[in-house]
């Protein structure tokens, strides 16, 4: 049976619901919960650009990836991930 963390490493949102639940999660490690983390963000940044080119699902809220974004970035910083101090020129890194 695989884990946990495999499994969200095929489906994220299949596994967890909130980013919250991964920094809570007593079945991975550190590096696992950054490495989702990071996922999440990663996926995150794309939703941010494809709302900006009106390419988004009638159904996601407004503003809702940005808070999203945030809540991530700040979850890796607490966990000490290496993190550039300005992101990249474009949402997509």
């Amino acid at each position: 049976m695989a884990s946990r963390y495999q499994a969200a490493l095929k489906s994220l949102g299949r596994v967890f619901d909130d980013p919250g639940e991964i920094v809570e999660a007593k079945d991975l490690t550190k590096d696992q919960k950054i490495k989702l983390l990071s996922e999440w963000e990663y996926d995150l940044r794309l939703q941010m650009v494809a709302s900006e080119e009106n390419m988004t699902a009638d159904n996601v809220p407004p503003n809702r990836s940005a808070e999203l974004f945030g809540r991530v970035r700040n979850y890796l910083s607490k966990l000490g991930a290496h993190m550039p101090e300005e992101p990249g020129v474009t949402k997509a890194g």
